[in-house]
């Protein structure tokens, strides 16, 4: 688990995933992202593209969070509203980044697909001095300077929508949103080289 310093308390850190329907991916990688940063003042929220009603998580996201920990049984969809104040968006493919850009109003520099965020995130190392949340938002500066330029989205994967597909694939897609949000929460929150004790 990630822990803060003293000084790091200062203002919540907000973060929104976003996804098609949010009831399987956004809704799992919030709650997996929120206990990663356990003890960081970090604001979690996930949203949906599409406006499904108050609809609760796919039983096979509910089965799947169980399996890693999580309980998703109360989740309830939420739509995408302003996204303005978010200080990252990240979606799962390209379209949920561009909608949330377009129709959400988020920063077009603090938004990013999952994959993608995690892969620039590993080519830098935020100095290890700084607070979590200052540090956070340098990593966040710094992918965004590492994308093509006057281009919003790499060509770095996606991560597929699970709706309809095998159990044995969504056991993946699920596995993999917990290897991301931990790589994401250490990259965003934990300098280089502290250690989990």
């Amino acid at each position: 688990m990630i822990r803060h310093t003293p000084d790091a308390m200062t203002a919540p850190f907000l973060i929104v995933f976003v996804c098609t329907g949010n009831r399987f991916r956004s809704p799992l990688a919030a709650e997996l992202f929120r206990r990663a940063t356990g003890g960081v003042p970090v604001d979690v929220a996930s949203v949906g593209t599409l406006d499904l009603g108050a609809l609760p998580a796919l039983p096979e996201a509910v089965e799947q969070a169980a399996r890693l920990g999580i309980d998703l049984s109360t989740h309830r969809a939420r739509s995408m509203q302003s996204l303005q104040a978010a200080d990252l968006v990240v979606g799962f493919e390209r379209i949920h980044v561009v909608t949330a850009v377009v129709e959400g109003g988020a920063s077009r520099e603090r938004a990013f697909t999952l994959t993608e965020l995690v892969h620039y995130l590993d080519l830098f190392h935020p100095p290890a001095d700084a607070d979590s949340l200052e540090r956070a938002r340098l990593a966040i500066a710094l992918a965004n300077g590492a994308r093509p330029p006057n281009q919003l989205l790499s060509a770095v994967g996606e991560i597929s929508d699970p709706l309809g597909k095998s159990r044995r694939a969504q056991r993946q897609i699920a596995e993999q949103l917990q290897l991301l949000t931990d790589r994401l929460a250490m990259a965003l929150f934990r300098p280089q080289g502290e250690s989990d004790a």
